[in-house]
């Protein structure tokens, strides 16, 4: 008995399964897109093209089968089946030894089949043709599972990769490809296509790795940032070992805003276990800004210096002050490689170590933590004020036998403000806050499976991201803040400096005008001086000495020379003298508005893609996108409007596909090639990276503090003994009961 099953609705009730277990099953679609005997094809591929499409309408999959050639290699026989087909003893293995994991079979025996044989004129035939399945077809719900349902189009792959930028995994990438769509049903592929995919992609790089990503430098030094600049090394065995990398607009960035660099290792940015170290400096915004990034196989001396070298190498010029924590392979690097710049230490790394040192008790309750803070901290305390402070403090606790404060006391030079007042620039970075704020920055872009082609790619997407904000930022300069002080000199500052820093400067105005005490005032030799006292800053009082005919203006607090703008004191000695204006000798060009343009001598090519012809598709492709976007915005939900589009759409494609000169499908290298932007060559020149065994490699250790804390800050507790709120109980209590 043969059952036709309407395509309209294929899923048969579990009674028909039942009682129709065993019959035929014909699907039942248009004469046009049947096959039958003796319909022409002009090649294999065009007839199972036709098949397959037939297949996917009524509900199966089909496969290519058994080939018949001549003898002069000729085709002039092709079987093509139902892709369940065959018997489920076929995928089973005698070997009994072999652990096998549980799985089932589609194949059933299926007999339907389409059978082509060669015609003699270089064309082929439908010789047999049979349509009965014994089986049921996939129904709406199931049909996306179906091969013949899935494939990765341009659109898809081009997603993925897109995706992969922003450190969206293939998983990810499907559940956001969903809800654009609207269902799985037209998502067109799997999730389990994805990941495939994505593991081409690493498989396509595989051992070329570093080949492929020191090819592409060389390509963008050539053709797109001709201000582009790398170094890399290799081992014995050429295994690359380091690579250091800055583009033209990095080494622009660090002309004009390189006083102060701050570097930090981070983990787990790549499959080898490389240290990936971004080198940061502010901008005028007062914000972080990448010069350069360095990947190095080790955390040792020997890589440090070859980093800090290769940092001279390109930027021509060493900076006057770097940032790092208490690495003592840095410190041995930089000393080595920068003998006259100055290196500082972060002092947010030393502060927290003291809870470890003294006591985590013993810090939280004694007025300790309070005092030392007083003088470790101050912006504004003289090199004797904080020895004499430090030695009262310590002498007071008990602890000068204590040997990790001797040894903090003993680099107190590389850590402590006080040792810096008179440096310029040195005050823009005290700790390595920004290179920290910058490395979760680019963990957001990368993941620890990524390959080093990988990785540049999320890199260069995290560096895209950060310049459009310095972009905006740029943008948001064109417009006037409003002046709170109504003072022509607030005035002029608007107009000189970027926003950011015209609010900073803004509140030193505003300081001015504040409750300060004015202890002296006198003038010998066209030189103002003045002595106020400052409530703010604990009533410490600073001297201010402006030149009436030069207005070369000093402060003692310093801030100036720390950070490169007028302090409040400097404002009211200004006001006091009638000036209405800010000397231009102490207008710093880093805190200018567009200062990377206006005061950088490195010359910007325009940037241009390595491939001019990808690069105008893409575009094209966007334009086509946001043009179809605008029809769909412009019919507004009219239904008329739509089916108008949506009929377009058909023609269109349809008139696409008879006039395609492209394949069904490109090479799997090639199209990977293409979308990713990065090309195998063709012998190995240098070989991937080891793998390396750093702090990031393996899992960290948790300490016993940081697992009571559970990850939150601590709270204070009730003592049944002394019944105050504190960081102790009833067991380790000290006071009275």
């Amino acid at each position: 008995m043969l059952n036709k099953i309407n395509t309209m609705d294929p899923s048969p009730t579990s009674d028909d399964f039942i009682r129709h277990l065993g019959d035929d099953w014909i699907p039942d679609c248009s004469i046009e897109q049947k096959p039958y005997v003796g319909q022409l094809f002009p090649d294999v591929d065009t007839s199972f093209t036709f098949y397959h499409r037939y297949g996917s309408l009524c509900g199966f999959d089909s496969r290519r089968s058994t080939e018949r050639k001549n003898k002069l290699k000729k085709t002039t026989r092709k079987y093509f089946l139902c892709s369940r087909a065959g018997s489920p003893e076929d995928d089973t293995s005698e070997d009994l030894s072999i652990k096998k994991r549980k799985t089932t079979s589609a194949k059933c025996d299926c007999p339907a089949k389409l059978i082509i044989a060669a015609d003699g004129n270089g064309g082929f035939f439908v010789k047999k043709f049979i349509e009965n399945h014994n089986h049921s077809f996939a129904g709406k719900g199931t049909m996306q599972f179906l091969r013949c349902s899935r494939s990765l189009t341009e659109f898809h792959k081009r997603f993925i990769i897109d995706a992969a930028r922003l450190n969206i995994g293939a998983t990810r990438a499907h559940a956001i490809f969903k809800s654009m769509i609207g269902s799985y049903e037209n998502v067109g592929a799997t999730v389990v296509d994805f990941k495939i995919f994505s593991r081409d992609i690493k498989e396509y790089i595989g051992k070329h790795d570093a080949d492929i990503l020191i090819q592409k430098f060389k390509d963008i030094q050539t053709s797109s940032d001709n201000n582009f600049r790398f170094e890399y090394k290799t081992d014995a065995n050429n295994h690359l070992t380091q690579l250091f990398w800055a583009d033209g607009v990095g080494r622009r960035n660090f002309e004009v805003f390189g006083d102060v660099v701050s570097f930090d290792a981070t983990y787990r940015t790549n499959k080898y276990g490389m240290v990936f170290i971004p080198f940061i400096g502010i901008d005028n915004h007062w914000k972080s800004v990448t010069f350069a990034a360095a990947l190095l196989e080790k955390e040792d001396a020997d890589n440090y210096k070859w980093a800090c070298e290769a940092f001279k190498k390109i930027f021509g010029s060493s900076v006057k002050c770097i940032v790092t924590d208490q690495d003592p392979a840095m410190k041995i690097a930089i000393e080595e490689c920068f003998p006259g710049v100055k290196h500082r230490l972060c002092m947010w790394h030393i502060m927290k170590k003291f809870p470890a040192k003294l006591g985590t008790l013993f810090c939280a309750e004694s007025p300790f933590m309070d005092k030392i803070k007083n003088f470790v901290w101050s912006d504004h305390s003289s090199i004797d004020e904080f020895e004499d402070g430090w030695n009262n403090v310590i002498s007071e606790f008990e602890l000068s036998d204590n040997t990790w404060l001797k040894e903090m006391f003993a680099l107190r030079s590389y850590w402590i403000p006080a040792f810096f007042n008179d440096e310029p620039m040195v005050g823009l970075i005290r700790t390595t806050s920004r290179s920290e704020s910058s490395n979760f920055f680019f963990n957001h872009f990368v993941q620890k499976g990524d390959t080093l082609s990988e990785f540049y790619l999320c890199f260069h997407s995290a560096l895209e991201k950060q310049r459009n904000n310095n972009g905006l930022l740029n943008h948001k300069d064109d417009l006037m803040p409003i002046p709170k002080n109504k003072k022509k000199i607030e005035k002029d500052a608007a107009e000189l400096y970027t926003k950011t820093m015209f609010y900073k400067i803004q509140e030193e105005i505003t300081a001015s005008c504040g409750d300060m005490v004015m202890e002296d005032m006198f003038v010998a030799d066209e030189v103002k001086s003045l002595k106020l006292r400052d409530p703010f800053l604990k009533n410490k009082t600073f001297e201010v000495k402006l030149n009436l005919t030069t207005h070369d203006i000093d402060c003692s607090c310093n801030l100036y020379t720390r950070v490169g703008y007028l302090c409040s004191h400097s404002f009211l000695c200004l006001s006091l003298s009638g000036i209405p204006f800010i000397p231009r000798q102490y207008v710093n060009n880093r805190w200018l508005k567009r200062a990377e343009e206006r005061f950088s001598t490195l010359v910007l090519s325009e940037l241009s893609n390595l491939n001019p012809e990808e690069d105008a598709k893409r575009t094209k492709t966007r334009d086509c996108w946001f043009e179809f976007q605008g029809c769909i915005s412009d019919a507004s939900g009219d239904i008329e409007q739509i089916d108008f589009i949506h009929k377009s759409l058909t023609v269109m494609r349809n008139h696409i596909k008879d006039h395609s000169k492209l394949g069904d499908t490109a090479p799997k290298d090639t199209s990977i090639s293409d979308f990713i932007g990065l090309k195998v060559v063709e012998e190995f020149t240098i070989l991937p990276p080891n793998q390396s065994n750093n702090k990031g490699c393996r899992k960290r250790i948790v300490g016993a503090a940081e697992k009571s804390l559970g990850g939150k800050k601590r709270q204070k507790r009730k003592c049944r003994k002394c019944k105050e709120f504190a960081f102790h109980d009833s067991r380790n209590c000290t006071g009275q009961s």
